[in-house]
């Protein structure tokens, strides 16, 4: 089996080598935000050629589906016998099936005063309790005294930040 061969360690000893490697970092990040910039190129006129293929292929499913609605429709009690939902044909099925039911609401605040107001329909309001996050971390002091509350992070994080000249 190959070994991987360890590159030599090497060490900043000075603030002109502190410099250069910075140098080289911001270089890096301009040919990383390139390669970036190319593969959004590519993404995007890959999107384009596959919306315009998928556009008449669309129109063409949708007006197929219109034709087969109608028929369906027209003939909804002969093909659905004995309380089926679908009718099996040799290339495939068509039928019809509940869908999700969604609630509506116009005025949420209307809603939740009227609900409050009357007894009887307070069961549908939802009480939520949760933990302040915030509040405990704005309160670290306090927050650490807590049972089963600890506060991780807050440290000094080294980062590099090279002098960014034009990405073109």
């Amino acid at each position: 089996m190959g070994e991987t061969i360890a590159a030599p360690v090497r060490r900043v000893r000075t603030q002109d080598q502190a410099a250069a490697v910075v140098g080289r970092i911001g270089a890096a990040q301009v040919q990383l935000g390139r390669l970036k910039a190319s593969l959004d190129v590519a993404v995007a006129q890959a999107n384009l050629a596959y919306e315009t293929a998928a556009a008449p292929l669309r129109t063409a499913i949708s007006a197929d589906t219109e034709l087969l609605r109608g028929y369906f429709d027209a003939n909804r009690a002969s093909l659905l016998t004995g309380g089926k939902k679908s009718v099996a044909l040799s290339t495939g099925t068509m039928g019809v099936k509940k869908t999700t039911a969604k609630l509506v609401v116009a005025d949420v605040d209307a809603l939740l005063k009227r609900l409050e107001e009357d007894r009887k329909l307070r069961r549908f309001i939802r009480t939520k309790s949760e933990v302040d996050r915030a509040a405990l971390l704005a309160e670290p002091k306090v927050a650490v005294t807590i049972d089963g509350v600890s506060i991780e992070g807050g440290e000094d994080a080294f980062f590099v930040k090279p002098l960014t000249v034009g990405t073109a």
